[in-house]
């Protein structure tokens, strides 16, 4: 593995365990770019680095004692693909659910692309369904739409 490889595995590292685990929105400067592509199964476009904070803050705010834990990492080239599991306790209000004191621990994925060591391009997918019924919220409520406009 060449060494950008590893230097880019240790920015999605830091991403997982500052930005999600800790909620740190400052490190996202140092390891994003100001403007990224993000792709989910709810929403695909552009998506400013402080808009992306503002999501951080309302996920961490409704699930305060959120982990991230990256359970698998790979890198090809400028490309980082990760996996883990994602725990934590709903106390905030979280996409329209209000605080439930219900427990989430939900899989996904995550592939970046990196541009000059920062984070340029997101795709993600993440057990949102099992988490909306771990909720015991309606799991067809989650769309991000209207968020790009």
């Amino acid at each position: 593995m060449s060494t950008r490889e590893e230097r880019n595995k240790a920015v999605v590292r830091r991403y997982a365990d500052e930005v999600w685990g800790e909620g740190n929105v400052d490190a996202m400067d140092e390891l994003l770019t100001p403007e990224q592509v993000y792709h989910d199964p709810t929403f695909s476009g552009a998506e400013h680095v402080d808009e992306f904070k503002e999501f951080i803050r309302g996920y961490r705010a409704a699930f305060p004692d959120l982990r991230y834990d990256v359970e698998g990492i790979v890198a090809e080239d400028d490309y980082v693909a990760f996996w883990g599991r994602v725990r934590g306790t709903q106390e905030g209000e979280f996409l329209g659910v209000p605080p439930t004191g219900n427990r989430i621990d939900i899989m996904g994925i995550g592939v970046v692309r990196l541009e000059d060591g920062k984070i340029a391009e997101r795709w993600a997918n993440f057990d949102v369904y099992g988490m909306m019924k771990q909720l015991d919220a309606d799991p067809t409520v989650v769309d991000r739409s209207d968020e790009a406009e």
